[in-house]
């Protein structure tokens, strides 16, 4: 686990860029496409990080200055969060 504010497609060039991007192989024709939708919800001291699953959102990622923020299950990676 990394302990850093540098973005991970800074860290980890190929294999980051295309997990953050959404990039996943078409069946048929064989090429990356990237059509998933990300939005980034503010908090007090910082972002969240989700993507469009379905009719929800799912948090991708979190950036805060505030520790209490990293520790709150509402914001764990993976978990459904509301962004209305």
């Amino acid at each position: 686990m990394l302990y850093t504010i540098v973005p991970l497609e800074r860290i980890y060039s190929c294999r980051t860029e295309s997990v953050i991007r959404g990039r996943r192989l078409d069946n048929d024709s064989g090429e990356m496409s990237t059509d998933v939708e990300y939005k980034r919800i503010a908090l007090r001291h910082g972002h969240i990080y989700a993507r469009r699953e379905g009719e929800g959102y799912i948090v991708d990622g979190i950036l805060s200055t505030d520790m209490a923020d990293y520790l709150d299950k509402n914001y764990f990676p993976g978990k459904s969060i509301d962004c209305k």
